[in-house]
């Protein structure tokens, strides 16, 4: 496992811009291989430079689906994540190694990770205690880092965790990261939160999202790894919400007794309702850092 320790410093890193007339279809400067996910907007291919001649690549290409279904906003998220990647590196965060954002068909060149994500992880029974509180200190980490460059990730949620064999934790998908203490964070402009993960101040009127925000959905993962669920669960959005403002989750105890009494309290700090109850950043990685050794020692 990683030594548990301070963050790792920022280091800033610009993606540079592709030369003109490359592309990433098979006739320009990088090869797909194969489908790695599509959405309604966006596209993530395996790929290799095309000066490799055989293998499925060691790179990603994330671009806007063949047809997306609002162009502007496919192209916004992916402008988002290029900005995002160019102001903040960590190692338990994604890379952009490149973009080109004027192209007929814009995209970003990113490391191809090998691994799972932690929504593939929990299909299993739930992990070692040990071991979620690895990969979530580990995501707590990349957010320090995303927190202190001045923007919030906004969707911590299992899907966006990725997890290599060796348990290298990369906190994936930037394209939706808000700028912080900024409009972007208003509670109008929460639409396309997901209400599992969702911070009570996302559904209250003037609410606003803040570094605690990721702080609560992180919360939320942790208390999913560790239970094999997450604390809430309804099939009508509006449940979720009102859930997520009002209702305490079940002690984690209740449904994983091997869950230290300290877990417990972590975790109710991170659930707490009002934002500034949570521990912040330094708090959070310190505390996760602690109780980790505390099992692995046991």
């Amino acid at each position: 496992m990683n030594a548990p320790g301070k963050t790792t410093p920022l280091r800033r890193a610009r993606p540079q811009q592709l030369a003109a007339g490359e592309t990433q279809s098979s006739g320009g400067l990088w090869r797909p291989t194969r489908l790695i996910n599509r959405t309604n907007m966006l596209a993530i291919y395996r790929a290799r430079p095309v000066s490799d001649t055989a293998g499925p690549g060691a790179y990603a290409i994330k671009t806007l689906a063949s047809q997306p279904s609002d162009f502007g906003l496919a192209l916004a998220l992916l402008r988002r994540e290029a900005a995002v990647a160019a102001e903040v590196s960590h190692p338990h965060l994604v890379t952009v190694l490149a973009a080109r954002l004027a192209a007929p068909r814009p995209y970003l060149v990113l490391p191809y990770l090998e691994g799972v994500t932690l929504r593939r992880r929990l299909e299993t029974p739930p992990l070692p205690v040990a071991t979620a509180l690895w990969i979530v200190r580990q995501v707590a980490e990349a957010l320090t880092a995303l927190h202190a460059a001045g923007w919030l990730h906004g969707q911590v949620r299992p899907e966006h965790v990725d997890v290599s064999p060796q348990g290298h934790a990369t906190l994936i998908d930037l394209t939706e990261a808000r700028r912080a203490r900024t409009a972007e964070c208003d509670s109008g402009d929460f639409p396309r939160l997901v209400a599992a993960y969702a911070a009570p101040e996302a559904f209250s009127l003037r609410g606003r999202l803040t570094a605690a925000s990721d702080t609560y959905a992180l919360g939320i993962v942790l208390y999913e790894a560790l239970a094999g669920r997450p604390p809430f669960a309804a099939a009508d959005p509006r449940q979720l919400a009102a859930m997520q403002l009002r209702v305490a989750p079940p002690n984690i105890r209740q449904l994983r007794p091997v869950a230290s009494l300290e877990i417990g309290e972590l975790l109710h700090r991170m659930l707490a309702k009002e934002p500034l109850r949570r521990p912040s950043d330094d708090q959070l990685v310190r505390w996760l850092a602690e109780l980790e050794i505390e099992e692995l020692a046991s």
